[in-house]
């Protein structure tokens, strides 16, 4: 603030866009992993607020995100820290400081969700986001999101069809849902221990791997392949065991995903959670 208004040159604006992210499934969040989330959005917030007092900036403008918006699984501490600065737009705007949050989707060319791209997400351009701010500011926004295509491509399966989430999503979205297929666990049960079993489940298994990394149907993907390795993070392992559990009618552990961190392990898993066996010990 010193070097900002040094020479008697005027606060025009003010933008917030601190971060760090350190994801954990909610009931694995610890104090530390809380603290190095909070601060840097809540307590950097906070500070500024403080250090523009008696200033009268033309803009004052923090980065939020779509997690404090629309949710994101493993994303607990994250999402609660921008849904605070949601509420800090809106406080201060009350008190007659105008203020705007822009609750952003990933930005592909900059910044820290430039992966998003590379998983078959729609991003925002950076000359686009930019645009949209300038947009938001004109019109005097206290808080917007701005989401890369439809809606309902950032929204969990699972609550697709919610009374809340259903009204963001189209009908293509709503119906899309986790990839299924028409009573794997019959067509499993059919089969003989062996090759066959492992290789239907496997590749049932497969297909929903390939659509939680958007990868084209014709990827082939290595058994033995860690799934790490591939690009699975708390958040795909989520929509992966979501997709697991509607599509086999199971319930799973939330650390099943990361408990068989191969297909050929996962399959493995599955297999004895649904008490069938893929190996021929008769041929063994």
């Amino acid at each position: 603030m010193a070097a900002a208004t040094a020479g008697g040159l005027r606060l025009r604006g003010l933008v917030h866009a601190a971060m760090v992210l350190d994801d954990a499934v909610i009931t694995n969040i610890s104090d530390e992993q809380l603290t190095a989330v909070w601060r840097p959005k809540a307590v950097g917030a906070w500070r500024l607020h403080e250090a523009t007092a008696g200033h009268t900036p033309d803009w004052f403008v923090v980065y939020s995100s779509m997690a404090s918006l629309l949710g994101n699984p493993g994303q607990g501490a994250y999402a609660a820290a921008n849904s605070w600065l949601d509420g800090f737009a809106a406080w201060r705007t009350g008190r007659g400081l105008p203020t705007l949050a822009v609750n952003w989707g990933p930005w592909g060319e900059t910044g820290a969700a430039v992966d998003f791209a590379d998983r078959g997400y729609r991003t925002i351009p950076t000359q686009s986001g930019l645009q949209a701010l300038g947009t938001l500011l004109v019109h005097q926004r206290t808080r917007t999101g701005v989401i890369p295509g439809e809606p309902g491509t950032w929204i969990l399966p699972a609550v697709l069809r919610s009374s809340l989430f259903g009204l963001l999503a189209d009908d293509r979205a709503a119906q899309s849902g986790p990839v299924t297929a028409p009573d794997i666990r019959g067509r499993l049960a059919s089969l003989p221990p062996g090759l066959a079993r492992r290789a239907e489940l496997e590749e049932y298994l497969a297909g929903h791997i390939r659509a939680v990394l958007r990868l084209g149907d014709a990827t082939v993907l290595d058994p033995q392949t860690p799934l790490k390795s591939l690009g699975f993070d708390s958040l795909l392992s989520l929509e992966l065991r979501t997709r697991l559990e509607a599509g086999l009618g199971i319930k799973i552990a939330a650390n099943f995903v990361y408990q068989h961190p191969t297909l050929a392990a996962l399959a493995a898993g599955l297999a004895g959670h649904m008490g069938l066996t893929l190996e021929d010990h008769a041929e063994s």
